[in-house]
């Protein structure tokens, strides 16, 4: 149904007064044409049926009076004289005499047609003759419509014959239904025209008024108070339209009082959180619009409670009170001062850039202060503007507390403009905007180190590490750090998982080294990018987070392990990676970090923690790893000293997938290794494939 159709179709629904009216009308109209009618037609049948009883007797008199009983003995004679009764009567359709006591059972003399159904002539005359008294008899069929007479004839005072007649009703009865029918059309005609009259003089007295009082009942519903009927009638709907009038003033009334309640701050007649809210989202669209800038200001009284719990809640509020006109004051009509709770009040700048901002906000801190002559008054506050920094109404309220949060742990009594790299704040729109930056397709692309057997001088797994397609050449420890801090860290870390194991051609034998942070081993994502086979993967527990302090790592690992993959400790020496993380988390290997492996050919110290490790790494059955081997100096000093394996620009760079190391590097693996007493022997394990999120050593 078309718009311009539902008017129409709610006007005729049937639960409407119009309708149920015009439905009553019609009702009434039509029982009132139905009686009227079926009155007026049984008055014409009767006068009809009337008419032909007269002829019946008019024409049995007339033969009566005429009758002799030697007429009886002369059939002839009584026919023709009831041929000249016919032709004086047409509608006769039937003359019949009978004679008593004759056994022929059939008629002395007869004119016309015999009934075709009914009783008989010859019992109806029968019955004339035996009471002296006329009868009657009406016969309706198919094909006829008659009124039937038979009248006693008399002679010597006694019956001797009888008259049967029988009258045509056909004709009277086809007259009388064109009658009925002409008095029905004009009853109709009459009835319907009635209701017209009366439907049109209530739809224009009652029920369009109801209609514009219901409108003007939906446009105030629509929040338009201003609605007025202004009608001059002086019955009964005047009199509601004017109670309407009256009502709608009254609630415009209270609607302006209420809507300044609910707009403006009652202590300090500036507006209140409601109202700042609103005014930010308007002034942010015009900005968008008009392509200008805005600026926010979020002003804190530094050390506020002080003064209520020294002074008593009434001195606060004076206070307050006069930083509020203490800020109306220095806007100067410039922007929209508000108070959005407690101490903390607000200001929306139209077309001013952070430094013009910065400035009435140093004014504005500068003004507080000095209205307050009596004690010591100093605030802080943040800024954030638009579009420079965020681009909706939340994120820049939230850009703006998080700088004036770094005011306050700056010291206080100052103004920060946003900076991304003090205020860890992370607004909707910096979230969907990194979201959207790495869900791009091959944002993530994974390169792979060699892992090297110190022993033997071959490859015996991978470490894969994650590079970005960013023209900036950011660092992966930044994108894994900003994806943290968007909290899309396990979805960054599982990607990179997805796009190293779907690298085909690992080496047979080998195993293949990822990064993952504790929390992000527990998200779905990475579940489900892991599997169920784990064999040949190693998985290494990064330093990002504090493993010391998540009590449920051990229950995290312990189903990997159970699907065959092995843990390691990555960076041991460094961060977190203590001896007493080593051991809480029973590591099955051990990557000792590039702070402890640099310079050891000439660091005794870093080198008997070394040799300390192999032997750890010996009596609890785990491999050692040396990360960030750079010179052949640090690879024959740790092949001395009976590290396992290793990894390094001196034995392989990161690059496309699976490289192998020079044939001279392999030899002087091979020159250089001491095996620590009972080292476990490196077994390859089963292929499978994974990532890391760390940077290359």
């Amino acid at each position: 149904m078309t718009k311009a159709r539902k008017p129409l179709a709610r006007r005729l629904a049937l639960h409407t007064l119009r309708v149920q009216v015009s439905l009553a009308l019609a009702v009434a109209a039509s029982l009132c044409a139905y009686a009227a009618n079926a009155t007026s037609s049984n008055e014409l049948a009767g006068s009809y049926r009337q008419t032909g009883d007269e002829v019946l007797a008019t024409v049995s008199r007339s033969f009566s009076m005429d009758f002799d009983a030697a007429l009886l003995d002369r059939p002839a004679a009584v026919e023709r004289r009831l041929e000249e009764l016919r032709g004086l009567h047409p509608q006769l359709r039937r003359l019949a005499v009978y004679r008593r006591g004759d056994d022929r059972k059939r008629p002395l003399a007869a004119v016309g047609q015999p009934a075709a159904g009914g009783r008989g002539a010859l019992g109806l005359a029968q019955d004339a003759m035996r009471s002296g008294r006329p009868a009657a008899a009406e016969l309706t069929t198919a094909s006829e419509h008659r009124a039937r007479r038979a009248v006693p004839l008399r002679a010597g005072g006694r019956n001797v014959a009888a008259l049967e007649l029988g009258f045509d009703l056909l004709p009277s009865d086809a007259e009388l239904r064109d009658r009925n029918r002409t008095i029905l059309l004009a009853l109709i005609a009459l009835l319907l025209g009635f209701t017209v009259f009366t439907f049109t003089v209530l739809d224009r007295g009652i029920f369009r008024s109801l209609d514009s009082l219901r409108r003007a009942t939906n446009q105030i519903r629509g929040g338009n108070l201003a609605t007025r009927l202004g009608w001059r009638r002086r019955d009964e709907i005047g009199a509601l339209a004017h109670d309407f009038d009256e009502m709608a003033v009254e609630l415009e009334r209270n609607h302006e009082r209420l809507e300044g309640l609910a707009h403006e701050d009652p202590l300090t007649g500036l507006g209140n959180h409601r109202h700042f809210q609103e005014a930010l989202a308007g002034e942010i669209e015009r900005a968008r619009r008009d392509d200008s800038d805005l600026s926010l200001i979020v002003l804190d009284l530094d050390h506020f409670k002080r003064f209520n719990d020294a002074r008593g809640h009434p001195f606060g509020d004076s206070v307050l009170k006069r930083a509020g006109e203490q800020l109306l004051a220095v806007l100067d009509g410039i922007g929209q001062a508000a108070r959005l709770g407690g101490d903390e009040f607000a200001v929306i700048l139209p077309a001013t850039d952070s430094q013009r901002a910065y400035a009435l906000c140093e004014a504005a801190r500068a003004a507080i202060s000095a209205a307050a002559t009596d004690y010591e008054l100093t605030c802080s506050a943040g800024i954030a503007c638009y579009p420079e920094h965020a681009r909706s109404a939340t994120d820049l309220v939230q850009l703006a507390d998080g700088a004036l949060y770094w005011a306050k742990t700056s010291g206080r009594a100052r103004v920060r403009i946003y900076d991304p790299e003090h205020v860890l704040v992370v607004s909707d729109e910096q979230r969907a905007a990194f979201g959207s930056l790495i869900e791009r397709p091959q944002a993530v692309r994974p390169i792979f180190q060699p892992i090297v057997a110190l022993r033997t001088g071959a490859v015996v797994g991978y470490e894969a590490l994650a590079r970005f397609d960013d023209s900036r050449d950011l660092p992966p420890s930044w994108w894994f750090a900003q994806a943290h801090r968007f909290g899309l860290g396990p979805q960054l870390e599982a990607e990179a998982v997805r796009a190293a194991r779907s690298e085909p051609g690992r080496p047979e034998g080998t195993f293949l080294s990822v990064n993952l942070s504790p929390s992000a081993l527990r998200s779905p994502a990475v579940r489900a990018v892991l599997g169920e086979d784990l064999r040949g993967l190693v998985i290494e527990i990064t330093e990002q987070e504090d493993v010391l302090a998540d009590d449920r790592l051990q229950s995290t690992l312990a189903p990997l392990r159970g699907h065959g993959a092995r843990i390691a400790v990555d960076d041991a020496g460094a961060g977190y990676a203590g001896l007493q993380q080593v051991m809480r988390m029973q590591a099955d290997m051990i990557k000792l970090d590039r702070a402890l492996i640099s310079d050891v050919h000439v660091d005794a110290a870093k080198a008997a923690l070394v040799r300390s490790l192999v032997l750890f790494a010996a009596e609890t059955g785990a491999e050692l790893c040396a990360e960030g081997i750079e010179t052949l100096d640090e690879l024959r000093t740790l092949g001395a000293l009976g590290v396992t394996l290793g990894q390094g620009y001196a034995l392989a760079r990161p690059g496309p997938a699976w490289a192998t190391v020079r044939p001279e590097v392999a030899a002087a693996c091979r020159r250089s290794f001491r095996p620590a007493p009972e080292t476990p022997m490196h077994t390859d394990p089963r292929p499978a494939r994974g990532v890391t999120t760390r940077r290359p050593a």
